[in-house]
């Protein structure tokens, strides 16, 4: 009996590189290849799918991406089997993933390889974690418990900084004044343990604040 496999990633060459090394395997069967969620959903919708090797960050999916998009593939399709590829390795994102019920995850630093095993073991209800990312991980980072620390606005404010939002923007869109939002932000690191705005972004992304493919702030904080 063959596993059947759908692959969603928005980048061509890797796309067609997993599905040539799939397709290298006899008891792999590669029904559909797409490139964004929305695309993903309609697949699965349509045949019967055992496992989905998918990209953490893929944008412009009706369905998001990132911790969103998987917690909705599983509500969906819950007998359907989650391997999750991502070039980012933060321990915050990659624990969240876990905590969202994915076991199956590969580094796209890893060699391409790694995609059989975890499919595999996906398949057989197991854990699989490619090298980097059990290099990565770090078992006391926090998880979703932590936005219990947080008040209603200072949540906000730090969903709209991630977003790409200044803090004068945010002041003016929630009509709070500049100080009180900058004092919100603070206070919000403060109490999650968020040292720069780069560890804010991951935060939000790991937690589903905003999108993985969501990725300008991130460069603005690492180029500052």
């Amino acid at each position: 009996m063959s596993i059947r496999i759908a692959i969603a990633d928005d980048h061509p060459v890797l796309l067609a590189g997993i599905a040539h090394l799939l397709r290298s395997e006899a008891d792999l069967d590669v029904v559909g290849m797409v490139k964004d969620s929305t695309a993903l959903v309609a697949l699965v919708s349509g045949q019967e799918v055992d496992v989905v090797v998918t990209d953490f960050s893929m944008p412009h999916g009706q369905y998001g991406d990132g911790i969103a998009m998987l917690r909705f593939l599983q509500r969906r399709f819950p007998q359907t089997r989650l391997v999750v590829l991502t070039g980012m390795e933060s321990p915050l994102v990659l624990n969240n993933i876990l905590a969202a019920g994915v076991e199956c995850i590969v580094s796209k630093s890893d060699p391409i390889d790694e995609v059989l095993p975890a499919l595999r073991m996906a398949w057989a209800q197991e854990a699989y974690l490619s090298p980097q990312v059990r290099a990565r991980l770090a078992p006391d980072v926090g998880t979703d418990d932590d936005q219990q620390r947080l008040s209603k606005r200072e949540k906000e404010v730090l969903r709209m900084y991630a977003e790409g939002l200044s803090v004068i923007e945010i002041a003016t869109r929630i009509g709070r004044s500049r100080k009180t939002i900058s004092t919100q932000k603070v206070a919000a690191m403060r109490k999650l343990g968020l040292a720069t705005d780069a560890d804010v972004f991951q935060y939000a992304i790991a937690h589903g604040l905003v999108n993985a493919s969501q990725q300008a702030r991130a460069k603005a904080a690492d180029a500052g």
